[in-house]
């Protein structure tokens, strides 16, 4: 029952931490006359499972007659794409260090799979060989909190990388595991529930009242399970790394720094002979 209170615990936690303002007169998010961007965003992407390397091994054994046997073992994983998306609001601000901050939603489609294999051999012989194919597809929903150090480049561009938490709970799994290799810790897959503090990169570019950005995200730090803080997720007999690739539109609010100026003639209009 716990695991299912988790995620809107920390849904109003975040949600309440977003809307605090302190007083104008200190404080890391104090807005005083500094003025700031802000607003809400939706993105859209795709998750990539990076696999790591091919997991191989071997278990021998002799018999009374001085026959030796041997079993080879080999594991391939494989990374598909999945569906990304995502909604939330984000504020950007002039402070020297912590100076972007975002919070939202997310559903993330994680994709991947394995190529299992088996050899058994009586002295040079091949007795048997074992073929499997095992495949996965969780869907998570997930809510995340980034901060990050904004570098603007120009007036129309600007880059953007920090540190985020993100706590994730799969409410689909859709698992076709492959046979275990004995000398490996095996695991059918994470856990339910991941929570994990990850890394993520973007580049801004402002046209108008919006702002695209390209992002690039994965995890470095396992804080739920706390599994050795390996930021890599099981799956059969090896492991693999997420990565989230998106484009976010980010839509300023009325009144944001970055807002283009209106002209006193917004539509254009020419009176002629100089009257207005």
């Amino acid at each position: 029952m716990k695991k299912y209170i988790i995620i809107p615990i920390l849904l109003i936690a975040v949600t309440a931490f977003s809307q605090y303002k302190p007083k104008k007169t200190g404080g890391i998010y104090r807005t005083g006359k500094d003025k700031i961007d802000k607003g809400w965003y939706f993105g859209l992407g795709a998750t990539y499972m990076f696999a790591y390397n091919t997991e191989t091994a071997e278990l021998d054994s002799t018999d009374a007659l001085n026959n030796t046997y041997k079993t080879k073992y080999s594991a391939d994983p494989n990374g598909k794409f999945g569906l990304y998306a995502e909604i939330g609001k984000f504020k950007m601000n002039n402070k020297r260090f912590i100076n972007y901050t975002d919070f939202g939603l997310a559903y993330k489609w994680f994709r991947g799979g394995e190529d299992y294999t088996s050899e058994s051999y009586q002295n040079t012989t091949l007795l048997a060989t074992t073929a499997a194919e095992g495949s996965y597809g969780d869907h998570l929903i997930s809510g995340h909190f980034n901060a990050g150090y904004r570098y603007d480049a120009s007036d129309k561009m600007f880059y953007v990388n920090g540190l985020g938490l993100n706590l994730d709970y799969a409410f689909i799994k859709g698992r076709t595991p492959t046979p275990a290799i004995p000398t490996l810790d095996y695991e059918d897959g994470p856990s339910d529930i991941l929570g994990e503090v990850h890394y993520f990169f973007g580049m801004g570019f402002k046209t108008g009242r919006m702002i695209i950005m390209p992002i690039l995200e994965t995890p470095i730090l396992a804080l739920y399970p706390f599994n050795h803080i390996k930021s890599t997720h099981p799956y059969f007999n090896s492991r693999a790394r997420p990565f989230i690739i998106r484009v976010r539109f980010m839509f300023l609010k009325k009144g944001s720094k970055s807002c283009p100026a209106v002209s006193g003639n917004p539509f254009g209009v020419d009176y002629g002979n100089g009257v207005k």
